[in-house]
């Protein structure tokens, strides 16, 4: 328990601060709505922090490949190129913008040959790719013979292909030869073009996909090491910033009366108050 001197400085400080209160109220609920946007802001901040670190993460992700979300960008489009190599020594190569070459594989191929019909005949045999066959060491491919490739990978289909007229680009297939096509990417042939708008608004829903995504990581990973403590302190704090309503006012009124009264009796003053009001205070004294 305080002594005599304790309890009346508490008193003297309660009083001194429900009066202030009491005789500010309007700017003290002025304070306290702005305190408690702020506080609100905190915690709905603390709420999308992880998601808005990781939408400023991928935005600058996706800035620095130029295509950034929202945006009608430019793009650097690369030409696809699809390169024909023949164990006869013919390489060709065809170069475009508008075609995705997209199948890489390996045949073998007879030369063209006039069969009894008048037409010009020849047979390719195809073959399935494997991890252990390494189509890009095309020096190693084009020196084996057709029965080594038949060991090292499954056939996988056999036709015949005939023909009125050759075209200048059948000549890759004027001997027996074995085949091996390829697709890449040129980094010299480019052409820069307006972003599409369906490309715009796939890339925008990838990026918020993925923010998502990455936010929900990031919260995880937060409520590992932080727990929800700044939200639950926000809270707390939120709680001490109560608006002052007319009905809070006048309970603030009467504790403050029966503060008052306390405080003369401990310094031995007499004030005047009738029974029925002595009633409805309750106790004259203070226990801590």
């Amino acid at each position: 328990m305080n002594n005599s001197q304790e309890l009346f400085e508490k008193l003297t400080k309660d009083i001194n601060k429900l009066q202030y209160k009491m005789e500010h109220r309007n700017l003290y609920n002025i304070r306290n709505f702005v305190v408690r946007a702020l506080l609100k802001s905190g915690i709905a901040l603390d709420y999308a922090l992880p998601f808005l670190l990781s939408a400023i993460v991928l935005a600058n992700a996706h800035s620095s490949k130029g295509n950034a979300p929202f945006h009608i960008d430019e793009i650097v489009e690369e030409a696809n190129i699809e390169t024909i190599d023949t164990s006869s020594g013919i390489h060709v190569e065809h170069i475009s913008f508008d075609f995705n070459y997209d199948n890489e594989y390996i045949e073998y191929s007879t030369g063209w040959i006039i069969n009894d019909r008048g037409l010009y005949e020849r047979t390719v045999t195809s073959y399935r790719l494997n991890d252990e066959f390494d189509l890009g060491d095309t020096d190693k491919v084009m020196a084996m013979t057709k029965e080594e490739v038949d060991q090292a990978l499954v056939i996988t289909n056999i036709r015949t292909i005939m023909k009125n007229n050759l075209t200048p680009e059948d000549s890759i297939y004027n001997s027996d030869a074995i085949i091996v096509v390829q697709h890449s990417k040129s980094e010299e042939d480019t052409l820069i073009r307006p972003e599409t708008t369906g490309e715009n608004v796939g890339h925008s829903i990838l990026y918020l996909v993925l923010v998502l995504c990455w936010g929900n990581n990031f919260k995880n990973i937060g409520k590992l090491f932080l727990k929800t403590y700044v939200r639950d302190s926000l809270k707390t704090y939120e709680l001490l910033f109560r608006q002052i309503s007319k009905q809070e006012l006048e309970t603030m009124r009467r504790i403050l009366e029966l503060k008052q009264e306390n405080l003369a009796m401990l310094s031995g003053e007499s004030i005047n108050i009738d029974e029925k009001e002595k009633h409805s205070y309750g106790l004259k004294k203070v226990y801590r």
